[in-house]
């Protein structure tokens, strides 16, 4: 899973970078306007389901799912800033599965504010978005035309796709508003749309607003997420960043004080799996044990896919026991003898949690 990290220029955006992967990544560049360089780290998905697998078999190796950031810093006023840099932060954003967009909501400004700086950076991905069609449109009326057959019939279909998608973008809608069919979505795939692309808020907020029950800045904010069933989350970046170069015992000590109950990045990480509908499956042995992402309703070809195309050309079934059914035996031979092992096809759909031995033959 990838992120791109998007904001206004002193949003904090770096700030919550380092909060979640821990680095010290300069806070500055945004305000020197002098050079645009990108930000990468991974960190892992803190699963305390890995955690209970690996004290159970002791495996040589345990292997977390990754959770990748990318925080691009540029010169200018705002994400689309005339300069050279733009392309190179468009593209970065593009190969990400989801965006992250910061809101500055730790000075004193009102919801009129944090509703147009969200509009601002919406703004910019809707007119590359409109670009990128537009484009392709122009290509698509030739191409039709010397078409013939199937070739014309899946060029039409992609020309009228495209067609609704310049006249939703034309009315500042982001394409993620659309609803699109497993057909239409296979006619996109490779295109990497921004605006289609599924957006978490955070809301980065004052020290002083920490546990705050009411706080009238956001409500407008708030509201108009709720109305695009956009979803977000509040915390403060400055305290978070701090908490990740404490030791271990001063980092609880400061997080009781403070009222916060878990850090920034295991909640932003469930939040991302939520907003990409991702669940995790384990393979678990005494030699690994480990994490794997894929999207919700996945089959079981799918998820052996994930570990390695020959497991899915030379499957013939999958052993699956549930973490619970694990948890509650506490051994794989137990759970298979108390019937919580299941022997499943090619078509099983795959569940939160399932930890799996694939059979197959190459």
């Amino acid at each position: 899973m990838k992120a791109g990290i998007v904001g206004l220029v002193g949003c904090g955006k770096t700030v919550i970078f380092n909060a979640i992967t821990g680095l010290n990544a300069p806070v500055h560049a945004y305000s020197t306007g002098s050079k645009s360089e990108t930000n990468i780290a991974s960190v892992i998905v803190n699963d305390e389901r890995v955690n209970f697998l690996s004290n159970l078999y002791k495996p040589k190796k345990t292997v977390y799912a990754n959770f990748e950031l990318v925080d691009v810093t540029m010169p200018g006023k705002e994400l689309g800033a005339k300069d050279n840099s733009k392309s190179e932060l468009l593209n970065s954003l593009r190969q990400c599965d989801a965006l992250i967009h910061v809101i500055n909501c730790f000075e004193e400004k009102n919801g009129d504010d944090y509703l147009n700086a969200f509009k601002d950076i919406e703004t910019e991905m809707i007119l590359s978005d409109l670009s990128t069609v537009d484009k392709r449109l122009t290509k698509l009326t030739n191409d039709v035309k010397r078409a013939q057959g199937n070739e014309k019939s899946q060029l039409i279909n992609e020309q009228e796709l495209l067609q609704r998608f310049y006249s939703h973008l034309e009315e500042e809608k982001p394409i993620r508003n659309l609803e699109l069919s497993n057909e239409e979505l296979k006619i996109i795939k490779g295109y990497t749309f921004l605006s289609e692309k599924k957006m978490l808020v955070v809301a980065n907020i004052g020290e002083k607003d920490l546990n705050a029950e009411n706080n009238p800045k956001l409500a407008k904010l708030k509201a108009f997420l709720a109305s695009n069933n956009i979803p977000y989350v509040e915390f403060c970046g400055q305290i978070e960043m701090e908490l990740k170069q404490l030791p271990p015992s001063d980092k609880q000590e400061l997080m009781e004080s403070l009222g916060i109950k878990e850090e920034i990045t295991d909640k932003l990480i469930e939040k991302c799996y939520k907003l990409l509908n991702l669940i995790s499956f384990f393979t678990v042995g005494e030699d690994e044990v480990k994490a794997w992402t894929i999207p919700n309703n996945s089959v079981a070809t799918e998820a052996a896919r994930k570990i390695h195309s020959d497991i899915a050309r030379g499957f013939i079934r999958a052993e699956v026991i549930h973490f619970s059914d694990l948890v509650k035996f506490g051994h794989w031979n137990l759970a298979k003898e108390n019937g919580a092992l299941k022997l499943e096809g090619k078509e099983y759909l795959m569940r939160d949690g399932d930890c799996v031995n694939f059979r197959y033959n190459v």
